[in-house]
């Protein structure tokens, strides 16, 4: 029920902020019943609030200067326009793909977003894409599992191949996929934003994100 994801959710986001990349992947049981992952799954917009941060997102985290006496800062931002599935097969994560519209970034400064949608040229690349580059194996019995994955991003119309750091988590009928990738602005043909108030930004940062799937039509479990 909505209020299980909505508290499943709130605990996938102190992950988000606080999960380290992981090279082997680890499980942990909890001795309940596990429901057959095998099938379609897909993003679900009607969990959780994106208020509150606790529905589905993509988003960026990157470290910036700023002028006017206000510092070092590390910018935000995050959009709820998320769509994407999984296919899981005989204990396999077979496929994945996810897409972010990026028009739907927002942070915590406006003129920020401008900048942002401005570099990334959302105009003529509006979507970000993640799509799964190799199966991944899952662990049989498992409710919960941490894994480093092979992937391709697409930003900006470049696409380069990543890893992508995962928590997964399996509740019931909703499976949360928590992670993050490191991300070089450079390999996808972006420069670093620039403003008056803007000293410095990195030449790097991460790309973090936050799903909550469940069945598609046709899924089995």
């Amino acid at each position: 029920d909505l209020a299980k994801a909505a508290e499943t959710a709130a605990a996938a986001q102190v992950s988000a902020t606080t999960m380290q990349a992981t090279t082997t992947a680890v499980t942990a049981t909890t001795g309940v019943p596990v429901v057959d992952p095998s099938g379609r799954w897909a993003v679900d917009p009607a969990i959780g609030s994106f208020q509150d941060f606790t529905s589905t997102w993509v988003g960026y985290r990157i470290d910036e200067e700023l002028g006017k006496g206000i510092g070092a800062t590390t910018a935000v931002g995050r959009t709820p326009l998320v769509a994407g599935t999984v296919e899981v097969s005989n204990g396999v994560a077979v496929s994945a793909e996810v897409t972010a519209d990026l028009r739907g970034l927002q942070s915590d400064r406006i003129y920020r977003d401008g900048k942002v949608f401005e570099v990334l040229h959302v105009d003529r690349h509006p979507e970000a894409v993640f799509v799964l580059a190799a199966p991944v194996p899952l662990t049989a019995g498992a409710t919960e599992m941490s894994a480093t994955v092979p992937g391709v991003l697409t930003v900006n119309g470049v696409s380069v191949a990543v890893e992508a750091a995962l928590e997964v988590t399996l509740v019931g009928d909703i499976l949360t996929v928590v992670g993050t990738l490191p991300v070089v602005l450079a390999d996808h043909n972006v420069v670093a934003p620039s403003a008056s108030i803007v000293i410095s930004v990195a030449d790097r940062g991460l790309v973090e994100f936050q799903l909550f799937l469940t069945r598609a039509v046709g899924g089995t479990g």
